[in-house]
């Protein structure tokens, strides 16, 4: 069949060939089977499946609604717009928002200001924006820096890039600790989420910088400037924000610099304006003396110290690396294995000395607890976690992939021996086959989607994943109801003369979108800046009778 194959070609080729035999050779031509790439299924599949698992994120953001310090930080905005001042009079109330708050509870100054900013602000059916504003944030910036690693430094192609984007953000989707404070309650999500998208942007940008080029080649002298000034402003941005993203940031640009000057990088240089420009804001947002009065309010008696931050944070470390390394974690890394392998085998990169990176990232991720232990005593909540869980994730992959690259090395130098030897050729035995590939991914994909199923159908884990758990309150309704419950209550604010309110609890609480409720007394913030939100003197809530 080969032999007949060629002849037909060469037949084709020849000037005096009839059009019948030409024609006859491109029919062979064009029957000729085309290979299926098994990691570029993989690449598909995995796309699909996140889109999938976003779909009911964004959709039940519709049902989103403000609570508590969304309230606190945006009050005087909202009050600017309603006095007619309009975005300038809004922003210029959130600028002394930040201001206020920098002296009287914590310095994170851009946090404030994006804080005071959120979209219920501008309407109240605005604010569902902000969860998917945050998801699309997050999906860009964890796609950007998986480019930077698997495109610009590995060498390897799309199908590769998107397999490890996709499986990343579907474990940070998925599975983080608190899903509400991960996208939907806005404070929490700005402040934390929304952060780490911006530490991975910003970790994009210092390789680009050091490396001097990007998967397309070269940067030019406007490019490289220009990213500078871009890692410059997001410096400036996270130094004013969350302790633990500032902390980890910070200490993870250091040793870049220091690491890179060491190997005599002279393009590190690049990098210290933003290193200066972080340090200064971390170090303001650290001194404010907010800090002091909230921690004499709030956790008096609570500060471990030094000595005591470093263990405790240490054993931490242990602690969650161990919890979060779950069955999913554990499939997410066989589907990626062999995806690992061809980046390896196509990367110029040596991958040697693989304990270096995960002592690294082990000890960022140590670093990550010390904020909170310092000031709170504990690991503080879900919130604080989802980031870290999130740094968890983007830390095993790598560490996965540097590893996995290093193994494939030490095969290649063994082959290459026993080439020299006599042996056989190493392009003689490919690694690993394509159908060996494809079954063995198409078992993972199986165990994959049974799983999620068996989540789906039973209702005492139907929660445990995010995208279920939000397509479960959309399919029974408990979303929409939430959504119509809030509604009237705020109608009924709107409407009323009466300068105090009582208003009845919610009945609905879906996981994803349901962060409180009031109290039944004005001794609190919440119910405070509802009232002041509304005009009134005070909100009580109450349980109503059920008939």
């Amino acid at each position: 069949m080969e032999h007949g194959f060629t002849g037909a070609a060469e037949r084709a080729a020849v000037p005096g060939a009839g059009a019948g035999e030409r024609r006859q050779a491109g029919r062979h031509l064009r029957r000729a089977p085309r290979p299926v790439d098994p990691i570029a299924v993989l690449a598909v599949g995995l796309a699909v499946l996140l889109a999938l698992a976003l779909i009911p994120m964004v959709a039940i953001s519709r049902y989103d609604h403000s609570y508590a310090d969304d309230w606190h930080y945006g009050v005087d905005a909202h009050a600017a717009l309603e006095a007619g001042e309009g975005l300038p009079g809004a922003v210029a109330a959130a600028v002394t928002e930040a201001a206020d708050t920098y002296s009287s509870w914590q310095g994170t100054y851009s946090a404030i200001v994006l804080m005071a900013l959120q979209p219920g602000v501008f309407g109240e059916g605005l604010y569902g924006l902000g969860a998917v504003g945050i998801i699309a944030a997050l999906v860009l910036a964890t796609g950007y820096a998986a480019s930077v690693v698997v495109r610009d430094v590995c060498g390897a192609g799309r199908a590769e890039w998107l397999c490890v984007t996709c499986a990343a953000l579907l474990l940070q989707t998925q599975l983080l600790p608190s899903p509400v404070e991960g996208f939907w309650w806005y404070n929490s999500a700005i402040y934390y989420t929304f952060y780490h998208a911006l530490l991975l942007a910003g970790a994009g940008l210092s390789v680009r910088l050091l490396r001097g080029r990007t998967h397309r080649g070269a940067l030019t002298g406007p490019g490289m400037a220009a990213r500078c000034a871009a890692l410059v402003l997001l410096a400036f941005v996270i130094g004013g924000g969350n302790y633990v993203t500032g902390l980890v940031a910070m200490v993870a640009l250091a040793g870049a610099v220091v690491a890179a000057l060491a190997r005599g990088r002279r393009s590190a240089w690049l990098l210290v304006p933003a290193l200066a420009v972080l340090a200064v804001g971390f170090a303001c947002s650290m001194a404010a003396p907010g800090n002091v009065e909230r921690q004499l309010s709030q956790f008096p008696g609570d500060n471990l110290g030094v000595v005591l931050t470093l263990a405790r944070s240490a054993l931490a470390g242990f602690e969650y690396a161990l919890l979060w390394t779950n069955g999913f974690m554990v499939l997410a890394l066989a589907l990626l294995l062999p995806v690992f392998a061809r980046i390896a085998r196509r990367s110029p990169c040596s991958f040697a000395l693989p304990g270096v990176p995960a002592v690294a990232l082990a000890l960022l991720f140590m670093v990550s607890f010390a904020p909170t232990f310092f000031s709170m005593g504990t690991v503080a909540p879900g919130r604080v976690q989802n980031i870290r869980y999130d740094f968890f994730v983007a830390a095993v992959l790598l560490c996965a992939g540097w590893l996995t690259g290093w193994v494939v090395r030490r095969l290649e130098r063994r082959e290459a021996c026993r080439e020299g030897d006599g042996g056989p050729a190493a392009g003689a035995r490919p690694f690993p086959r394509r159908r060996a590939l494809a079954a063995y991914l198409g078992c993972c994909m199986l165990v994959l989607v049974m799983a999620v199923a068996s989540l789906a159908v039973d209702e005492r884990h139907r929660d445990d994943l995010v995208s279920i758990s939000a397509a479960s309150s959309l399919i029974s309704g408990e979303a929409r109801e939430y959504d119509e419950q809030v509604r009237a209550r705020l109608a009924y604010l709107e409407e009323s003369e009466e300068g105090s309110v009582d208003v009845a609890y919610y009945t609905a609480a879906p996981k994803v979108l349901f962060m409180g409720d009031i109290r039944d007394n004005m001794d609190n913030y919440i119910n405070y800046r509802l009232a002041q939100w509304y005009g009134k003197e005070s909100i009580i809530g109450y349980h109503a009778v059920l008939s």
